[in-house]
């Protein structure tokens, strides 16, 4: 059961991730599992997202899109989030499989969360297929909001 904090978190990593960042919108990305062990996201296919119309896949920027975006929610579910935000500092990508013209799930997990950064693990992965697309790694670091520049 979540507690109440726990469960406003979540709506607010939710809100974030769908409507607050422009490019997540603009990609229709989707939360489909939000808690603080497994973050799993939607890319839903569209034909622009194609990389190579000679296969046809889909683009190696919109992969690590996905898998970013993964790591920072899942990072996001271990924060306070009225006093802390997160940046990429680091992040490498295996890309294993040509990714299909259809729809991609990003999942992260933490591997480690420090005072001052947060160390997480993405996988990309086409719905009901066990092989890996991509896998990754990245690095966020934890920032007070009175330190961050506004916009």
């Amino acid at each position: 059961m979540h507690s109440n904090s726990s469960a406003k978190n979540e709506a607010e990593i939710y809100r974030f991730i769908e409507t607050g960042i422009p490019f997540c919108q603009f990609l229709k990305m989707k939360v489909i599992q939000l808690t603080p062990e497994l973050v799993q996201i939607l890319l839903p296919f569209q034909q622009d997202l194609i990389g190579d119309p000679r296969r046809p896949a889909l683009h190696g920027g919109v992969i690590a899109t996905l898998l970013d975006t993964a790591g920072g929610a899942i990072s996001m579910t271990r924060l306070d989030l009225g006093r802390e935000t997160l940046s990429t500092i680091d992040m490498r990508i295996d890309y294993l499989l040509p990714a299909q013209a259809k729809d991609l799930i990003g999942e992260a997990r933490i591997v480690r969360k420090g005072n001052k950064v947060v160390v997480t693990q993405m996988r990309a992965f086409h719905p009901n297929q066990e092989n890996a697309v991509a896998d990754s790694r990245a690095v966020y670091n934890i920032s007070n909001l009175r330190s961050v520049n506004p916009i």
